[in-house]
């Protein structure tokens, strides 16, 4: 009797070890990831309705395990203040500029991919942007905490402001205009003829509506969404740049995921990126109607030579600053894409990739 208990006991001793041995080897269930998601725009902006995008998709991918909430309208800070968080892990995500995001590298070339009039349609400059080229320019950032994720897209930027239509760039002559903290920015500015002022975007409209600035230069989204046109008479479109809205996220959050998550959140920002560039070309009619009929004249530049032709010493001094061969690769590669999509032909996202 002693015998069969001793075997009894021996037998459940092996169940109880071999039951907690795989208790320990099973994959553990996946926590829940809440995460937080800032932009500077007001909630009219498409970049709101991109970032509730992104924090759907995302939601629905991880069946509800990752969880995205949306900060619109600067309330978690200026623009440098929520890379900042971005960088120490107190944001996840954040879509920026690539000359404000620069700031974090020393060399700062991630302002050469926002060189003047480097694109002719919206298509190349979406194509472009797509390739691992420009994935490696984001790639100095992680030493300080930043992952680059995709591009979205700001649109070509135009000039506003309460005093002359632009058509020459003489008009521009005595302009104070404000301008991004970059410094390729400030120089587009200054060689078209005007004066540029950085400013933070928070405090733009009042700059503008007490004539602290004469004017602005933004992407119609962002002119029409933050109603710059209540306090700026006229918008001359110049496309002088093509701004990029890379989409940037914490390394720190990013090592906290496991591949799933991260490969839920890779796809994401790629849909989200062909998602927003759908939208930005198909709102800027709407957009420059409703603020024409608010009562801002708006006209197209006619010959944009003569501004292209003020840029040179941009060139120049990109030159001196990251060397003639970067600029020159960049240039280079820049004219693959103009080859390939030419006036006509449409790219929203990797999947519109020519073979």
């Amino acid at each position: 009797m002693q015998k069969k208990q001793a075997f009894r006991c021996l037998v459940l001793g092996f169940i109880f070890t071999a039951a907690v041995c795989i208790f320990l080897e099973a994959p553990a269930t996946a926590k829940a990831v809440n995460l937080k998601f800032a932009h500077s725009e007001a909630v009219a902006n498409i970049r709101h309705d991109v970032g509730l995008f992104f924090a759907k998709r995302v939601a629905e991918l991880s069946k509800g395990e990752i969880t995205i909430e949306v900060f619109p309208a600067g309330v978690m800070g200026t623009h440098q203040s929520c890379q900042e968080q971005v960088a120490m892990g107190t944001l996840d995500f954040y879509p920026t500029t690539a000359g404000l995001v620069s700031v974090f590298d020393p060399n700062r070339t991630q302002e050469l991919i926002e060189l003047p009039y480097l694109f002719d349609s919206y298509t190349q400059a979406y194509a472009f942007m797509d390739t691992p080229f420009v994935t490696k320019f984001y790639e100095p950032l992680l030493a300080r905490g930043i992952r680059y994720l995709a591009t979205w897209d700001n649109g070509f930027r135009h000039m506003t402001n309460s005093v002359r239509a632009i058509n020459t760039p003489a008009d521009m002559k005595g302009l104070k205009i404000r301008v991004v903290q970059s410094e390729m920015s400030i120089n587009i500015i200054n060689a078209l003829g005007g004066n540029a002022v950085p400013m933070s975007y928070s405090e733009l409209y009042t700059a503008l509506s007490q004539k602290v600035v004469d004017g602005q230069e933004n992407p119609y989204m962002n002119i029409y969404a933050s109603k710059f046109y209540e306090v700026q008479k006229y918008m001359s479109v110049t496309k002088h740049q093509y701004s990029t809205l890379p989409i940037i996220m914490s390394d720190k959050t990013w090592k906290k995921l496991d591949e799933n998550q991260r490969q839920i959140i890779q796809k994401v920002s790629l849909e989200a990126a062909a998602y927003m560039r759908k939208k930005v070309g198909a709102n800027e009619d709407s957009q420059r109607k409703a603020m024409e009929a608010a009562g801002m004249k708006i006209n197209d530049v006619k010959d944009l030579t003569p501004f292209r032709k003020t840029q040179e010493p941009v060139y120049e001094w990109a030159k001196k600053k990251w060397g003639a061969d970067k600029v020159s690769t960049v240039l280079s590669e820049v004219e693959k894409f103009r080859k390939q999509y030419p006036a006509g032909t449409t790219y929203f996202g990797i999947s519109d990739q020519k073979k």
